[in-house]
This record gives C-alpha cells, structure tokens and sequence, in this order.
C-alpha cells in the first residue's frame, strides 16, 4: 500500500519541481504534453490488443492524435469523470492561449486567469485561505490531473476491450 501511494507522490513532487524553473509558457506547454501522454496511455489501455490499429488511432497524425480528440474519445468512452473532463478542456485552452501568444504568455494575462480560476480539481483540494496563483492552480490541476490519468489508465486496463468472435450464424426463430 505505502509502494501504490509513493509512486504517484513521486510523479506529482517531479512535475511540480520541474516546473519550478521553467517560464509560464513552457509550464503550460509541458503540462498540456504531460497529460496528452498520458491520456494516449489511457486509451491504449482500453483499446483491444492490437499495436497496430493502436498506431494507427492515436499516433500524432491520426483520428486519435490531437490533445483535444483524445480529451473527447476518453470523455465519450466513459473512462474519465466530467470534472476530470471539464479540466482538461480548460487546460487545452489554456495551452492554445499560450501557443497563439507568439511571445512568452502569462499566467497573470486576465484570459488565462479566469481559466485557471475555473479549474475545479485544484478548487475541491486546496484549502481557500491559501490564495494560490494562476501558475499554481494549473500545475496544481495539471498535476493531480496526471495522476488521475495514471489511476483511470489502471481501471481501463481491467475493461479493456476484446476482440468480437467471427461471424456467427444466428437462429432466427430462437430470438
């Protein structure tokens, strides 16, 4: 039980140090690729044993490539939560805001604020006397988020889909 808890306490603790000395853009650009990782593990882990229709879905350029269209599939699978859902989406926003804006981007930039502000992962955890910053609630979000995305991969690996018997033959009358 300690070794199942230390594990994902490792990943968080990394992803928040690593983050400590990158500037705003690159926090929201490595965090959006953290968590596009490892919504593509997910789905792997729910797809039927096949590394080759696997390539073929969720490879870069393939229907099941993009940040986006994996946040969809996953939602539409059932293999995340609509709060899970709903953050990612706004972690995708926020990651286009930052993509669009040539320059650095700023988590204090007001757009960026009041996406962060409505993260609701970071909100159900952090107490509200702590006030924490737009930087914070996302990496914060980003992180609690990976490790969600660890655990559901985990869940979806128990419901992994099976390939279907060949053509069978039915009896009419017996339906």
């Amino acid at each position: 039980m300690t070794e199942e808890k230390s594990v994902p306490t490792r990943v968080w603790k990394r992803i928040v140090d690593e983050f400590q000395q990158k500037s705003d853009r690159a926090v929201a650009i490595l965090g959006t690729t953290y968590l596009n990782t490892h919504l593509a593990y997910l789905l792997e882990c729910f797809l039927v044993e096949d590394a080759k229709i696997s390539k073929m879905l969720l490879g870069e350029e393939n229907p099941l490539g993009s940040f986006e269209a994996r946040i969809k599939a996953a939602y539409g699978l059932g293999l995340i939560s609509r709060t899970e859902y709903h953050d990612l989406v706004l972690i995708w926003h926020i990651r286009n805001r930052f993509i669009r804006d040539m320059g650095e981007g700023d988590f204090m930039e007001t757009d960026i604020q009041n996406l962060c502000k409505r993260l609701k992962i970071p909100d159900e955890v952090i107490l509200q006397e702590e006030n924490p910053s737009p930087r914070h609630l996302f990496v914060f979000g980003t992180a609690i988020l990976a490790q969600q995305l660890m655990y559901r991969a985990n869940e979806a690996n128990e419901e992994k889909r099976v390939l279907r018997d060949n053509f069978i033959l039915v009896n009419i009358e017996q339906i």
